[in-house]
C-alpha cells in the first residue's frame, strides 16, 4: 500500500475511533470517517486476542490486499479492525467480509461505465 494511502497520526486514528461510523460483522471492525483529501486513508488494527505475531501480521498484510484491490472512494479515513476469528481466516473470507464492511458503509466507489462496444 503506498504512504500516502496509510494513516498513521495518532491524533487522527483517536478522532476516527472517537467520531467515526462503524459496522461491524463476524471477522471486522469497520470505522470511517471523511477527511478532506482527495484519498482514502486506512489503518489496520489486529490486537492479541487475533493470534501471535506471525499471524496478527498475516492478517494485515491480508487486509491490505484486500483494500489495495478493491474499488474504494476518495475522502475517508478508515480503520479495519480484525476480531477473534480473524486469524483462522482464510483471504477469500477476509475479502468478502471486508467487502461486506465496505459496501455497509458506502465506501466502496461506483464502478466506471465501461465504453460501449461499437455494433458490427
Amino acid at each position: 500500500m503506498q504512504r500516502h494511502h496509510r494513516l498513521v497520526s495518532d491524533a487522527r486514528i483517536s478522532q476516527v475511533h472517537r467520531q467515526g461510523r462503524s459496522a461491524a460483522n463476524g471477522l471486522l471492525v469497520i470505522r470511517v470517517l471523511p477527511n478532506e483529501l482527495d484519498r482514502s486513508r486506512f489503518c489496520f488494527v489486529a490486537g492479541k486476542r487475533v493470534g501471535n505475531a506471525v499471524v496478527r501480521n498475516r492478517v494485515k498484510r491480508r487486509l491490505r490486499e484486500v483494500v489495495r484491490n478493491a474499488n474504494t472512494a476518495p475522502g475517508w479515513d478508515t480503520i479495519l479492525i480484525a476480531r477473534r476469528g480473524a486469524g483462522e481466516a482464510g483471504f477469500v473470507q477476509l475479502e468478502k467480509a471486508a467487502h461486506n464492511l465496505m459496501r455497509r458503509a458506502k465506501l466502496t466507489a461506483r464502478p466506471q461505465p465501461s465504453a460501449p462496444e461499437p455494433a458490427p
